[in-house]
């Protein structure tokens, strides 16, 4: 044949039979790829349900035999057993056979049958013990048997036990049977279809089988089969009891321990999987016949202008000409003009094109940019809000309630101090009065700090050189801090002054002092240092309560251990400490932290773990000249003869201060409200003071009361008193000018030179009056004294007991478990024994019961929150003291238990 009649090159021919080869081959392989993963996936999908009906029938039987245990439970409760009428038990017992279908039985331990509801009662029932009784009466547990021929029956038997207890020993068995045939009707209705369900006790034997139930029910299992089912669950494949290949899924009973196999014929699961292989390969094989002729004859079309105008494409906006691709087709002659065209545009648009991308591109950028930063920003600004709210809201909590806790602390202090008047010369009284006092005086400075934090605290600002106040505080900070911190201060020259409340200040700065010395574990370095500072916009901007501008600045450093990002942002919460127990309230931080912000000021901590702290207090520059301090007035205490007003809205406060001006000399009117208050002015008695709580009930408030009583009385003093000022006489954190302030809780001496400086102040010289003799103590009555035994765990109340019991004149001897109050009483020299219930190794009842077993008459006196002591409701010579209770009730209770001892002796 010659080269015009053939072309040279490849055949087209060729070339598509190749390309159906290609993608023939890759069918295949898919197609048998897919068929495996169809097989695992029918197999594991079988293995699955194996396990499922197995775990169900599992379930199934375990509700069944769970019923069982449920009926032996309530039969097991029945009052004729407790009463051994066990004809009535057999009648009871007979009625819910009716309702398990199942026999029930007693029998005695040795195995003495004594009720068989298979029997009439009292028929001659044979001794018969079950394999399982020793460890139904072992484990004191119900117990399920394992498969069993019934000794009357003959049939194959299955039973569950449980013993019956009586003053915790058991002594009777009692139980429930019945057929396998039973379990076998519950189990067959839930088994789908070509599955066998198989029940085996623990011995390995057929309980019940779903089909030949009769023929296997109580036979050996197969072994191979029980030597696979190991574990709770899971599966095996193996040859069936009838030689079938089968698979396997078990799960156990939870109740009875037996093994639930469900299994399946290995054809059964085989026959769909093989119908399905039949169809694939067939459809298969017509699908890619159908495909590579279809294949061909669109390639004949379109194959090659397709692979021209293909490379083509490739190539827009590189190619010099219009695209050479000939074809007789309208549609792809089309395609490569249009083609041609674009190639030529994008060619000349490409140059632009980059442009625009490049500059829209840094547009986006710098957009990008200012969004992350505004971004950033927002989430600052509301975290400082959420942070400054939760400050707000806990500042409000606090003043409110150190402004009910300096009431309760007036209402002490006050009476404290006129008792203190009432037993001159008794110096153990005088100690104890002033352990009090001390105690209302630390309950009042954590008041202070508490008003502090919450910006509630009445503060009296004056222009201070804060120069002048730091080394003013020199002496204080180094006996304070000790000689092993060493103490540097730095004074900036030109400092500013600024307006701030100066002892809130030195507290404050006091407050850092000791926290820097803790820190540094009593020894460092310490620096105050003292600046003018300026805080622009971009810092004011970073913080949601700070303002731009002139600020004083103090900073305390230390070399201490620093802390971390975390503690930092809870150091000025109220009770946060970093201290161990008992080393700190918490509040010290808080309180300047209050202080500051109720100044206008902010605060700034830098820290970090191991590189120590600065704390930087910022207060706002004041253009006034410094104020020059008074001094304060502390000659001795006096009091006078004008005419107090005293307006309490709380009647033990306003009782207590009564007293207190009574013992100072001044004749006293009272009030409870402001309304009240009024009404006395209005009536034209004498008024030389007006002392009236800040914060009153009713719609009349204290200020308002004070402008309309100056107004009928214009020589009338004022003076106000509050532990929580809320904003009648402070604004902005601060009193208002000409207002007198007397800050609950206060001391006698304290109200005492307050009202001589008020009255002194408007121009009215002092008065004394001379202070009335005290009452001569009516001499003590005569007491018997009585050896009692205080056992009670708690120190503190032990101690305070004692002292008590002391004060009434008795010996007491402590005791601090029951054990120890024992061998003290079998010395036989203990008249009352006086316990707490709640002891750690003895109740304290046991402990009186255990006390009279020695001495049948024995006192006891019981200390308990309750009203009364089970057991002891009735008995005699016993005395209950309920807590808390007061020194005469303590008092009362010795007499009453000891009159009763002498009225039954």
């Amino acid at each position: 044949m010659t080269a015009s009649a053939k072309p040279s090159g490849i055949p087209a021919r060729l070339v598509i039979l190749s390309l159906v080869a290609v993608l023939v081959l890759p069918g295949m392989v898919f197609a048998g790829l897919l068929l495996q993963r169809f097989a695992q996936s029918e197999n594991e999908r079988y293995r699955q349900e194996a396990r499922e009906v197995a775990s169900t029938a599992a379930s199934i039987l375990d509700r069944y035999l769970g019923g069982w245990q449920t009926t032996l439970q309530t039969l097991a409760t029945s009052e004729n057993l407790r009463s051994r009428n066990f004809e009535a038990f057999y009648r009871q017992a007979t009625l819910v056979k009716h309702f398990v279908g199942a026999e029930i039985g007693l029998r005695r331990l040795d195995g003495e049958q004594i009720v068989n509801t298979r029997f009439p009662y009292g028929s001659q029932l044979p001794n018969y013990k079950f394999d399982v009784d020793s460890e139904a009466i072992a484990t004191r547990k119900p117990v399920v048997s394992n498969v069993f021929i019934g000794a009357m029956t003959g049939e194959p038997l299955v039973t569950m036990i449980i013993p019956l207890e009586f003053d915790g020993r058991p002594e009777f068995l009692l139980h429930i049977s019945a057929n396998t045939q039973r379990l076998n009707d519950v189990l067959r209705p839930v088994v789908p279809a070509n599955w066998v369900v198989a029940v085996g006790d623990r011995r390995g034997q057929y309980v019940t089988r779903s089909e030949d139930h009769e023929a296997f029910s109580g036979k050996p299992g197969v072994p191979a089969f029980l030597e696979k089912a190991v574990g709770p669950s899971g599966n095996f494949e193996g040859q069936s009891a009838k030689g079938e290949q089968v698979l396997v899924g078990y799960d156990r009973s939870d109740l009875a321990d037996w093994l639930v196999a469900a299994s399946i014929q290995q054809s059964v699961i085989r026959q769909p999987l093989n119908t399905a292989l039949q169809s694939l390969i067939a459809f298969g094989l017509a699908a890619l016949l159908v495909a590579s002729l279809i294949a061909l004859w669109l390639w004949g079309l379109i194959g090659r202008p397709l692979a021209i105008l293909t490379k083509a494409s490739g190539q827009l906006g590189r190619l010099a000409g219009p695209i050479a691709a000939p074809t007789r087709l309208r549609e792809f002659a089309a395609l490569r003009d249009a083609l041609s065209t674009a190639s030529e545009q994008i060619h000349s648009d490409s140059a632009a094109l980059e442009e625009r991308v490049a500059a829209r591109t840094r547009e986006l950028e710098e957009t990008n940019a200012r969004l992350a930063a505004e971004i950033e920003q927002r989430s600052r600004i509301e975290t400082m809000l959420v942070q400054a709210q939760k400050m707000e809201a806990i500042g409000n909590l606090t003043g409110g309630v150190a402004h009910d806790f300096n009431n309760l602390l007036q209402v002490v202090g006050g009476n404290l101090q006129l008792l203190a008047r009432e037993v001159p010369g008794n110096d153990k009284a005088q100690a104890r009065i002033e352990k009090a006092m001390a105690g209302v005086a630390r309950g009042s400075h954590l008041a202070s700090q508490l008003l502090a934090f919450g910006r509630r605290q009445p503060l009296e600002p004056k222009v201070v050189n804060i120069g002048r106040l730091i080394r003013g505080m020199d002496d204080l900070l180094r006996r304070t801090l000790g000689e092993a911190v060493e103490i540097e201060t730095v004074i900036a020259g030109g400092l500013w002054n600024t307006l701030v409340d100066p002892a809130n200040l030195e507290n404050a700065i006091l407050n850092l002092a000791i926290n820097s010395r803790d820190a540094m574990g009593g020894s460092g370095r310490l620096t105050v240092e003292a600046g003018n500072a300026f805080l622009d916009d971009a810092y004011a901007a970073a913080y949601a309560d700070v303002t731009a501008g002139q600020y004083v600045q103090i900073a305390v450093s230390d070399t201490g251990t620093g802390m971390s990002r975390e503690v930092i942002e809870q150091v000025f919460e109220p009770f946060f400490s970093t201290k161990p127990e008992g080393k700190g309230t918490g509040l010290g931080l808080s309180m300047v932290y209050g202080f500051v912000k109720q100044s206008g000021g902010h605060v700034k901590v830098y820290s970090e773990p191991g590189q120590g702290t600065t704390m930087r207090l910022y207060l706002p520059r004041s253009m006034e000249a410094e104020d020059i301090p008074a001094e304060v007035d502390t000659g001795p205490v006096v009091g006078g003869n004008e005419t107090v007003l005293v307006v309490e809205d709380d009647d033990a406060v306003r009782d207590t201060v009564i007293g207190l001006l009574d013992g100072l000399g001044y004749r006293v009117l009272k009030a409870p409200d402001a309304q009240s208050a009024l009404v006395v002015v209005e009536s034209g008695v004498a008024i030389d003071l007006l002392f009236t709580d800040v914060v009153m009930p009713g719609s009349l408030k204290s200020a308002e009361l004070a402008r309309k009583a100056k107004e009928r009385l214009p020589q009338l003093s004022v003076l106000f008193t509050s532990g929580y000022t809320e904003n009648s006489i402070v604004h902005g954190g601060r009193l208002d000018a000409g207002v007198n302030l007397l800050s609950k809780p206060y001391t006698r001496d304290a109200l005492a030179r307050k009202i001589r400086q008020v009255l002194a102040r408007d121009g009215k010289m002092p008065k004394p009056a001379a202070e009335q003799p005290e009452d001569q103590a009516a001499p003590a009555p005569q007491r018997t004294i009585y050896t009692v035994l205080v056992c009670e765990d708690e120190a503190l109340i032990r101690l305070d007991t004692v002292d008590l019991l002391q004060e009434l004149g008795h010996i007491a001897v402590e005791a601090e478990n029951g054990m120890q109050a024992l061998e003290l009483l079998s010395n036989g020299t203990i008249d009352i024994l006086l316990t707490d219930i709640g002891l750690p190794d003895l109740r304290g009842d046991e402990l009186a019961r255990r006390a009279r077993q020695m001495r049948p008459e024995q006192p006891v006196v019981f200390v308990t929150g309750h009203s009364e002591v089970p057991g002891f409701e009735d008995a005699p010579r016993t005395v209950i003291l309920k807590k808390p209770y007061a020194f005469e009730a303590l008092e009362r209770a010795i007499a009453g238990v000891m009159a009763k001892e002498a009225a039954e002796s």
